[in-house]
């Protein structure tokens, strides 16, 4: 415990000398597992970099955690969906797929986001009891196979958070496990809602807690084939949707002239 103690003043330092700040006080951060590297070539732009990308998320965590929650590690990557980049292109999957990843001592959190770190409004989250396979690969790659049989992979993360995140994550299942916590859920990868971030159960589309009403794919999809830029500007893909009312406006244009 002394080391830890050490390790989290040693970070708290390094901030203040950087003249950053993040709102330890308020919020459960492990400092010496966030801030793995303090000193050598690049480590301010590393270190200034991640707080940036926390304080991105800070308004959402105090709502988001549980009781005695622990927040481990904070990374942006892509939730990879080989579907999406069939159906509209790896550059548009890549893009509406930006993911902020929170990983803490009960579960790994995941809110959409731009490519700067920005949260929108869709957000997931997965108990490591319902993770049954965990598999890093030296390309960065993080696979995870849960316990519904469902296969999640994820991309694009900085090098520095690819060497740290399998380890803390490997460090989080195994000492997760030895607890025996297993609480139920209706899949693994749970909805959230995007205003109060309760759980949202499987095949639900109204959150009981806040009152929230969310649109469902079949709602979706009709208007999708109605207008397809009318789709993606639902679920919030504002920077699809212009590509396509752009396509659309071209092709209006093309057809005018002929």
């Amino acid at each position: 415990m002394a080391d830890q103690t050490s390790d989290a003043d040693a970070v708290r330092a390094k901030l203040a000398e950087l003249k950053l700040a993040l709102n330890t006080d308020a919020l459960p951060y492990q400092l010496e597992k966030m801030f793995p590297r303090l000193d050598g070539w690049g480590v301010k732009g590393e270190i200034k970099r991640r707080v940036k990308l926390i304080q991105q998320v800070e308004p959402q965590l105090p709502e988001m955690l549980f009781p005695n929650e622990k927040i481990y590690y904070i990374a942006k990557g892509v939730q990879h969906s080989i579907i999406e980049a069939m159906t509209i292109g790896a550059l548009w999957s890549n893009m509406i797929n930006q993911t902020v990843f929170i990983l803490t001592n009960l579960r790994l959190l995941m809110i959409r986001s731009n490519s700067k770190g920005k949260p929108a409004e869709t957000c997931w989250m997965i108990y490591y009891s319902e993770i049954t396979k965990f598999k890093p690969t030296l390309t960065g790659v993080l696979d995870l196979k849960l316990d519904d049989g469902k296969k999640i992979r994820f991309t694009g993360f900085p090098k520095l958070d690819r060497k740290t995140m399998p380890t803390i994550f490997e460090e989080a299942l195994e000492t997760y496990r030895e607890r025996g916590f297993e609480p139920s859920c209706t899949q693994s990868r749970e909805d959230l809602c995007s205003d109060c971030f309760a759980i949202v159960p499987k095949g639900q589309f109204h959150c009981e807690k806040c009152g929230t009403t969310f649109w469902t794919p079949g709602q979706v999809a009709i208007r999708s084939l109605i207008f397809p830029a009318w789709g993606d500007m639902l679920l919030k893909h504002r920077a699809l949707a212009c590509v396509e009312l752009l396509g659309l406006t071209v092709t209006w244009f093309a057809y005018e002239l002929l």
